[in-house]
């Protein structure tokens, strides 16, 4: 059993705090900014629920998370970022983000979420292909917005959740976290 010890540092940023991820391995730090004002960092659970035990070989893996303060209905708009694996695309003609992209629709279809737009986009950051993608989850009333994209051999997933109604009315608040996620090199001492 591995165990990841997520560490984080916090500055002030323009847009209130900044989360910066360290010993992730075996994924690359990475840093993004978030309003402190209105969201919180989730902690990192260690122990493990029974269902992830039955599944312990899932290839994603969630590296942060963190949550609206105030619920709207019970429910904490959400921002993850989760790592997959890319073992199972054997394809070598196709890109592998038009095969994730493919894999992610189907999942969501096959989850019954409603597809609401698929379209290229460019993280100001990231410099690989990026693609968003807005699905609705009728059943539960959720909306979302995720962001995907390949990174030195692994399959970003960049996701903010949050209640259908509200999901315009934090649009603000979640545009920078995606803007300002990057991936933090480091540095040789």
């Amino acid at each position: 059993m591995r165990i990841f010890v997520l560490l984080s540092f916090f500055t002030v940023s323009v847009f209130g705090a900044i989360f910066q991820s360290s010993n992730q391995a075996p994924t690359p730090n990475f840093k993004f900014e978030y309003p402190e004002a209105n969201w919180e960092l989730l902690p990192s659970r260690t122990e493990k629920t029974e269902a992830q035990l039955v599944d312990k070989n899932m290839a994603q893996q969630t590296l942060v998370t963190i949550q609206r303060k105030q619920s709207d209905e019970k429910y904490h708009a959400r921002f993850h970022v989760v790592a997959d694996s890319l073992e199972k695309f054997k394809d070598s003609k196709t890109p592998l983000i038009a095969q994730y992209q493919k894999h992610t629709v189907d999942f969501l279809k096959s989850q019954r979420f409603q597809i609401l737009s698929v379209e290229p986009v460019q993280l100001p950051y990231i410099k690989e292909s990026t693609v968003e993608i807005v699905a609705n989850q009728r059943d539960f009333g959720l909306k979302f917005k995720q962001v995907i994209f390949v990174y030195e051999g692994k399959a970003y997933i960049l996701t903010a959740t949050t209640r259908t109604e509200k999901f315009n009315d934090y649009r603000n608040e979640i545009k920078p976290i995606f803007d300002t996620f990057q991936f933090v090199k480091e540095t040789k001492k």
